[in-house]
């Protein structure tokens, strides 16, 4: 399924755009579908390449009873926008340019007195061509053409001076000419290309972003005129995303779409960037003998990635000591090997930064990295939705994910309604989309052989263990787990840390390995996340500009609860640290 285009149909009267319902929906659906190149380009991705094309609707700006009645059947391939303008200042119409990627913007030519009057349409369209030059802007009126006005972008009410392709198809040539454009082209068919499967605003509002991004920022770099070199800033992009959102099929896809798809783009996993040597060989290259078994000399990601892009997935787990090594490359592009700092080398590819956004918002409160790096590193920030707050994405996904996954294991399986229903409630809190693919990949492994529909009573099982609830009195089977319990196996850390969290649980307390590992996971799944909200939200303390960091927070928390139980020796058995242990910490700390 590829990127949806978005139209816009702008007037002052409602009862014009209400006039347009449903014929016009409906014409224009058949126009699209019926124009092999554009058919093609809206159908790209699909399973099916022949079936028809579906218009969503939408009103802005006033009550619409005939679009109550439109029903737009799902997927939809494009979103068209009915808006009615009252003023001059066109501020709605702005607004839906700014957030979304439009094909084609069509106004009435002339408005009434309040709006700006004669040819206020047309001064709209003209600045929604200079602002967005992706967009087709097009004239509607029943007075005729203005001057100077080019006549294919121009549509006379009425047939006077010959037969009109009407509104439906002139729009239609627009998209043409939309889609015809090189950066929208690309653009759309690397959207196909990554497998990126939506239907809600939000996601299309974060590709329009990315669009647009990558027009500003991705342009190849030009050698700067005259004798000297001045510092640029090194174009770098920051995709803040929970886990399994898509971030890096959003990198490739801004890589895609930028004028440096001509050179590659190097992948740097962040994870196994554990120390300074390994981070600056890696990145940056090494000459021969810069350390052991360093018996070549090697140029790096970087200067591979030549004048494309390069990409630091999983940023937010570099160690701290990475900020000074990136901080002069992140500012202006410059570096050097490894083993030869006296030379500095430009970079000319652009940045792209993948982070966690748990993890990454927690290293931002804990206070570990510089301001300065930090105003870097965020210098153009993108945030990707997650899943559960796009319903309608989840059913898109989880329909195509069911026809793809089955058609690779040989078969033909669908999903019930019932299951689309009970997967629009999840959280998936733990890895998003690749959480909803586990979820129908086990299902249909499991029951390929037996049936062709998928019922949400085959789906159920995968999603975690079914928890008991109480309502009224009566104990029911929950349809959602709870919310601090894990619906997908643990990651190596999570195992690891559970591990070392049992095994210091089994020394403190004397108590079984079985015994303490049943308890890690009582209190990691049901009891600390509730604590964890409470001192989250404690140590926001007003008039600080950020929150207390952690390492702060426990000296404090154990001020106060020596102070709360009345002085080291009663606070001896709470703690479980000796009373004369607890003098000497406080002393030390006194002294300081």
């Amino acid at each position: 399924m590829p990127w949806i285009p978005h139209l816009m149909v702008l007037d002052d009267d409602p009862r014009v755009l209400e006039s347009l319902i449903p014929s016009f929906p409906n014409d224009l659906a058949k126009g699209l579908g019926a124009d092999r190149s554009v058919g093609a380009a809206l159908r790209r991705g699909d399973l099916g390449t022949s079936g028809a094309i579906h218009v969503k609707v939408t009103a802005h700006g006033y009550a619409s009873e005939r679009l109550a009645a439109y029903r737009h059947r799902s997927p939809f391939h494009v979103h068209l926008h009915l808006v009615r303008e009252r003023g001059g200042r066109f501020d709605l119409a702005r607004k839906l340019l700014n957030e979304q990627l439009f094909a084609a913007v069509v106004s009435d030519l002339r408005f009434s007195d309040d709006a700006g009057g004669l040819r206020a349409g047309q001064l709209f369209v003209d600045e929604a061509r200079r602002v967005h030059p992706e967009v087709q802007g097009l004239l509607y009126s029943a007075y005729p053409r203005p001057e100077g006005f080019p006549a294919e972008r121009f549509i006379r009410k009425g047939n006077e001076g010959g037969e009109s392709p009407g509104l439906a198809g002139v729009v239609t040539r627009a998209v043409a000419g939309h889609l015809a454009e090189p950066p929208v082209a690309t653009f759309a068919a690397a959207v196909a290309d990554q497998g990126i499967v939506y239907q809600s605003d939000a996601l299309g509002s974060t590709l329009a972003q990315l669009f647009d991004l990558a027009r500003l920022f991705g342009a190849e770099p030009t050698k700067a005129s005259g004798t000297g070199r001045g510092r640029r800033p090194l174009p770098c992009l920051l995709l803040d995303g929970e886990s399994g959102t898509g971030k890096r099929g959003l990198a490739e896809l801004f890589h895609a779409a930028t004028d440096r798809r001509k050179s590659p783009m190097a992948v740097a996993s962040c994870n196994e960037l554990t120390n300074e040597t390994l981070l600056r060989s890696i990145l940056f290259g090494h000459r021969r003998g810069a350390f052991t078994d360093a018996r070549e000399d090697r140029p790096g990601l970087v200067a591979s990635a030549g004048k494309g892009l390069i990409l630091l997935d999983d940023f937010h787990r570099l160690p701290n000591a990475a900020s000074a090594i990136l901080h002069s490359f992140l500012e202006d592009g410059e570096y050097s090997r490894l083993g030869e700092e006296e030379v500095r080398r430009q970079a000319d590819a652009a940045a792209v930064l993948t982070v966690e956004t748990g993890p990454w918002l927690e290293r931002r409160r804990s206070g570990e990295l510089p301001l300065a790096f930090l105003a870097r590193v965020e210098r153009l920030p993108l945030a990707v939705p997650p899943l559960r707050d796009r319903p309608e994405d989840i059913d898109a996904q989880a329909r195509w994910l069911a026809r793809v996954v089955s058609a690779e294991v040989g078969a033909e399986v669908e999903l019930a309604d019932d299951a689309v229903e009970g997967l629009r409630a999840q959280p998936f809190a733990e890895s998003n989309s690749r959480e909803l693919r586990n979820v129908i990949e086990r299902a249909i492994l499991r029951h390929s052989r037996e049936v062709d529909v998928l019922t949400w009573a085959h789906l159920r099982p995968f999603l975690g263990p079914v928890e008991p609830v109480r309502g009224n009195g009566v104990t029911v089977a929950a349809s959602n787990p709870p919310a601090a319990a894990p619906s997908i196996p643990l990651n190596d850390w999570q195992r690891r840390l559970r591990a070392l969290a049992a095994k210091t649980l089994m020394k403190g307390m004397g108590l079984s390995l079985e015994d303490a590992q049943a308890r890690v996971a009582g209190l990691f799944d049901v009891a600390m996340p509730r604590v964890w909200d409470s001192v989250e939200a404690a140590r926001e303390v007003p008039g600080l500009d950020r929150p207390i960091p952690l390492p702060v927070w426990e000296d404090l928390w154990r001020c106060y609860a020596v102070s709360r139980l009345g002085g080291p020796s009663p606070a001896e058995r709470s703690l479980g640290i000796p009373a004369n242990t607890l003098r000497q910490w406080i002393n030390d700390r006194e002294s300081r």
